[in-house]
């Protein structure tokens, strides 16, 4: 105790002696701006409870989320790979045809995390309705806390003259209005100046005209720091602030300390000429830090525009893509359709999108590309998209580990392909894989070549029910000689990225999504297989950009969208 006592003794001594000069307003310069539209602050975010939902799962290092990178290569459940030896050709992948057995070959127990399923529940429209409700009655609350912090009412700005102001027009404002949003990021901007308000504020209102009475107590209470000062210059005419003038003369009558600020701000503004700017804010300030928040509800709201990078326009992504666009109330997305996943992480690099879908494992091997990338991004998990693997029964094959890097030839998709990039991350995890020999390929050539050829296997990863897995279904259908193999290699089940996120997880592909390619001895059955997961990433400059509400209005998109592509995936 005495300790801190002197510690605080030294730093007051020091302050007096102008050893150290005080925290205040004068100094804002010095310190880290509140950049245009940014709301640094995570506090501000932290209170938007749609997005929170949404977001903080997953963490791409930005605002939501857990920014810690895995401590090590252990899963949660505490399972570590084992170190078996890799050789070159003729190696076993240990583990085969033991998909349903607790232990493979290798002699370590599968861990007991749950699977990945095509079931999982998506928000419905009734969450979302329930989440808008409650978003509106925390808004409503923080203004009636606001209103009852002062001994008057707001009053509603006279005339409309107000409505043409430049501060007004300057000012942003995306999505609903929200409150509670509103008086954090304006409480941010205040803290980050070192300004409390005086408790005689608080006998007063709690805005003047278009004004927030905060913006002119601020100004006073900093009197000696001209930026603030040129605002009464400036707004010397404008009708809300003569308003909050007389209020303060009210108050300074039992208040030498607020008569003397008074004073002080007079003789500062009769040292200034020129002619007046009626949008004049003080540098550094938003405009929406200075106006009342009744004001700003009523302004029209603009759309946040937003790039948002899928893949190709047939598949589940651009399907994604347009029905986000199409709930995506209070936003302008615009949608870009591009080769996949690896062009994508280099768009939003590049800052060419702002948003992408992206597979779960892209990252880990964009991060082996570029070592040197930093990407900081709000993430989020959509679906699973299964790795599928299909052979001909003629092959031997019914496990991935039955590959046979002698005889068999793996067809990996175009260059370029999502499944191409999930193969070298394959290789990457484990050496196993380079030994198998590879072929890039249209899948539908693929397809057909696995039919005719027992040494040709292929792979193609997405969601269940794709057009080219519903084409493999009829071939197995007609001919029976195409099967879906298991690829059940739980070395990978502890693959984290640099954030820690999972990179893949298990599923069961039930045995009624591909009847004819699950076809056993009598009856057909699951299949087990890995799974990246559909990650959909925002950069986070475009969240602090456009602020909390917009990202709200983002967040309700995605979840009114995802059960649409949970039913298209799952073939309803």
């Amino acid at each position: 105790m005495r300790k801190k006592m002197l510690i605080v003794i030294t730093v007051l001594t020091l302050v007096l002696t102008g050893l150290v000069p005080p925290m205040s307003v004068q100094d804002g310069d010095a310190r880290s701006r509140f950049r245009s539209r940014s709301f640094s602050s995570k506090k501000v975010f932290r209170s938007s409870g749609p997005s929170r939902s949404v977001w903080g799962t997953r963490s791409g290092g930005g605002i939501f989320g857990s920014s810690k990178p895995a401590k090590s290569s252990s899963s949660s459940s505490g399972y570590s790979k084992p170190g078996s030896t890799k050789s070159g050709s003729g190696y076993k992948k240990p583990g085969a045809g033991t998909a349903k057995s607790t232990r493979n070959s290798a002699g370590y127990a599968k861990p007991g995390a749950k699977k990945t399923g095509f079931t999982g529940a998506a928000s419905s429209r009734t969450q979302v309705k329930s989440m808008r409700k409650s978003k509106a009655a925390r808004s409503f609350k923080a203004y009636k806390t606001e209103q009852n912090r002062f001994a008057g009412k707001s009053a509603a700005p006279s005339g409309k003259g107000y409505k043409s102001s430049p501060v007004l027009n300057k000012s942003k404002r995306y999505g609903r209005f929200d409150y509670s949003d509103h008086y954090a990021r304006r409480d941010g901007y205040y803290r980050s100046r070192g300004w409390n308000a005086p408790s005689y504020a608080y006998m007063s209102r709690p805005s003047f005209g278009m004004w927030d009475a905060m913006f002119w107590w601020m100004i006073l209470d900093n009197v000696g720091n001209r930026n603030y000062a040129a605002a009464a210059y400036n707004h010397a005419d404008d009708p809300g602030f003569q308003e909050w003038r007389q209020e303060a003369e009210k108050l300074a009558a039992d208040n030498v300390e607020l008569k003397e600020q008074l004073n002080s701000l007079d003789k500062e503004v009769a040292s200034m000429s020129g002619p007046r700017d009626p949008g004049y804010i003080p540098e550094g300030m938003d405009p929406e830090v200075a106006l009342a928040a009744e004001v700003l509800a009523e302004k029209p709201a603009e759309d946040a525009p937003m790039r948002l990078a899928t893949a190709s326009s047939t598949g589940n992504y651009h399907y994604f893509g347009t029905r986000v666009a199409e709930y995506g109330e209070g936003l302008d997305i615009v949608l870009r359709n591009t080769a996949g996943s690896m062009e994508n992480l280099e768009l939003l690099l590049a800052g060419k999108v702002d948003a992408a879908l992206v597979q779960s494992d892209a990252f880990v091997v964009f991060r082996k590309r570029f070592p040197e990338s930093k990407l900081v991004s709000e993430q989020t998990e959509l679906y699973p998209e299964a790795v599928q693997m299909i052979a001909n029964r003629d092959s031997g094959i019914t496990s991935v580990s039955d590959l046979d890097p002698d005889r068999h030839v793996l067809c990996i998709g175009p260059e370029g392909s999502g499944t191409a990039m999930t193969w070298e991350g394959f290789c990457a995890e484990d050496d196993w894989y380079r030994s198998i020999r590879t072929r890039n390929m249209n899948y539908g050539a693929a397809l057909e070549e696995v039919q005719r050829n027992p040494d040709m296997v292929m792979m193609f990863v997405s969601g269940l029910h794709s057009s080219l897995l519903e084409r493999a279904e009829k071939m197995a259908e007609k001919s029976g000689d195409l099967r879906l193999v298991a690829v059940d290699d739980w070395d990978f089940n502890d693959t984290r990225d640099e954030f820690g996120n999972r990179v893949y997880s298990f599923i069961d592909i039930p045995s009624g999504a591909y009847p004819e390619l699950q076809k056993g001895f009598l009856f057909s059955s699951d299949v087990e297989t890995l799974a990246v997961n559909s990650v959909l990433v925002v950069r986070t400059d475009w969240v602090e950009t456009y602020g909390p509400e917009a990202m709200d209005s983002f967040s309700f998109a995605v979840l009114e969208a995802k059960p649409d592509v949970l039913e298209r995936i799952r073939g309803e």
